[in-house]
């Protein structure tokens, strides 16, 4: 058996949304809350799956999202915490409001990684190199 994909039964949106499609899912969300996520896309009158809605939600909509570069701190206090926690981004993310974890896996990735290096430090065992 399994399970279906997301648009397995009907024809459903994919790609980029659209101004009108986030109008009217920051409104009905706004309105009703999200309850889960499988039933919000037909209640809001949308032609997405209940995943592509909440990771829309958690990534872009959410009104305390903080948007723009990470300041000197944040990166300090994500490479602090990543020596405590490893590469476990959810609780990485809880310290920083407005932050998400995908955000800060993306930076920690393409950015805080090679600075390390660059210093001298694994950014693994978060210890000098020898």
């Amino acid at each position: 058996m399994g399970r279906h994909s997301c648009g397995f039964k009907q024809k459903l949106r994919k790609g980029l949304w659209s101004p009108e499609e986030d109008e009217k899912f920051l409104r009905h969300i706004t309105e009703y809350g999200h309850g889960c996520w499988s039933f919000v896309p037909k209640q809001a009158g949308l032609q997405r799956c209940g995943k592509s809605c909440r990771l829309r939600w958690i990534n872009y909509l959410r009104l305390d999202l903080k948007r723009g570069a990470f300041s000197r701190e944040e990166e300090n206090l994500i490479i602090e915490l990543h020596a405590v926690f490893g590469n476990m981004w959810s609780l990485i993310a809880a310290r920083l409001p407005g932050r998400t974890r995908n955000e800060i896996k993306n930076l920690w990735y393409l950015c805080l990684k090679k600075k390390l290096r660059q210093r001298g430090i694994d950014p693994f065992t978060h210890k000098p190199f020898f």
